[in-house]
């Protein structure tokens, strides 16, 4: 200490300071002794670390964005937020390249070193109880139907959430159809909620899961009584269910009181503005684009995200369905991106078929046969119905063929 006083203390103040006749606030003291301070000896940076670039694009990720999530999340929004799909413009382009080589580890000494912490919320009742018995259960044998307000304040950065709303050609409506076991979803878009949509796209999926083989099984379809459905309507569920069962299929609404099945697809929404509508909104500004990024994003979920669920292992959906023993599972991901508003035609013109079964149906449980037709009827379908001709032909073929085989009559429209 003596020779630091000596060493680093001119002898000017040295002698002020030893003058006993000498007085001196503590301020002064420590002002004139401030050369021999002891210091922190934290090195002031180490070449291991994250560079003040990429900490500054970090912390403006978390407080400007608002992404306030932890690192584990944040490393995941990086990941998504960082992928090229062609519509990035140039000032992200530039922070990709500055993240480029951050790494976990280093991304978690951001956090620790600017406390960027966020509050945890627990459960009182740490019980767990499975929704399923999943090890029993096969593929597509379960599916979970849902809608997602895309438009959700809490969820969305203030200025992704207003670009939303105020761009017309941005959908705000997410149509979700998981599987139960593998968490394989069938994702569409749309400008409104309608009870037309849900219906045809179900019926689109249905006849995709059976045209492609992925199971022979009865398929159950869990929902909740949303008027994009039946609303709890007994009727409109048996009309929905009256053409299901054609290929085999149906559906039931969940108890809104207590049934926690929902909750399945309910976390998969959390998911979707996480990874894709947080990370990517800034992206997307008219139709085209969003179509990219929707995507980029059903790719994402269905083929690249490990998941964490019961007896998913860390696997992707693909991987799960191939560990089922559905080895062509990669053709699920042929299945389209749409909006339905700009797609509805397309999709009735191929489940027509299925309601031109349900009106034979109907025609044979009242007539008993199929030897004569009223005409009255036949114009009223013709009328309804553009493609009767070819539709009729294949179905009733079907009945002459396949009459005692009712167990595979979802396999006449391959």
């Amino acid at each position: 200490l003596i020779k630091s006083f000596e060493n680093n203390i001119c002898l000017e103040i040295q002698h002020d300071l030893l003058n006993r006749s000498s007085s001196f606030t503590e301020e002064e003291i420590n002002k004139k002794l401030f050369a021999i301070k002891n210091k922190s000896r934290k090195p002031h940076n180490n070449k291991r670390t994250a560079n003040k670039r990429q900490e500054d694009v970090i912390k403006k990720y978390f407080y400007d964005q608002n992404v306030r999530v932890g690192y584990n999340r944040m490393n995941t929004h990086l990941k998504r937020r960082n992928i090229k799909l062609g519509t990035e413009d140039e000032d992200h382009l530039k922070e990709i390249d500055i993240l480029k080589t951050l790494t976990y580890s280093q991304l978690k000494g951001i956090y620790k070193r600017n406390k960027m912490k966020v509050k945890k919320v627990k459960t009182a009742n740490k019980n767990h109880v499975p929704l399923y018995d999943y090890k029993a259960l096969g593929c597509f044998e379960k599916l979970h139907y849902d809608t997602k307000s895309i438009l959700d304040k809490k969820a969305l950065p203030i200025e992704i959430y207003n670009k939303f709303k105020s761009n017309k050609d941005i959908p705000i409506i997410e149509w979700n159809l998981i599987d139960v076991k593998s968490r394989f979803r069938f994702i569409a878009y749309s400008h409104e909620r309608t009870s037309e949509f849900g219906l045809h796209f179900l019926l689109i999926v249905i006849q995709f899961l059976r045209a492609m083989k992925f199971t022979d099984s009865n398929i159950i379809i869990g929902t909740d009584n949303g008027t994009e459905f039946f609303r709890g309507s007994e009727t409109k569920k048996a009309e929905w269910n009256k053409l299901l069962n054609i290929l085999n299929a149906d559906i039931y609404s969940y108890n809104p009181g207590f049934d926690v099945r929902k909750n399945l697809i309910e976390r998969s929404h959390r998911t979707d503005d996480e990874e894709f509508f947080v990370p990517r909104g800034q992206f997307i500004n008219d139709k085209e684009s969003f179509i990219i990024e929707a995507k980029g994003y059903s790719e994402y979920f269905n083929n690249l995200r490990p998941h964490s669920g019961i007896e998913m292992y860390d696997m992707t959906p693909i991987e799960k369905i191939k560990s089922c023993g559905i080895y062509h599972a990669d053709r699920l991901l042929e299945f389209p991106t749409m909006i339905l508003e700009h797609s509805i035609g397309v999709i009735k013109k191929y489940t027509e078929i299925i309601r031109v079964t349900s009106e034979l149906n109907d025609y044979k449980d009242e007539h008993k046969s199929f030897d004569s037709f009223d005409q009255k009827f036949i114009a009223n379908l013709k009328a309804n119905y553009k493609n009767f001709t070819l539709n009729a032909h294949y179905v009733l073929t079907y009945y002459l063929f396949n009459e005692m085989k009712k167990e595979h009559r979802h396999l006449y429209f391959l």
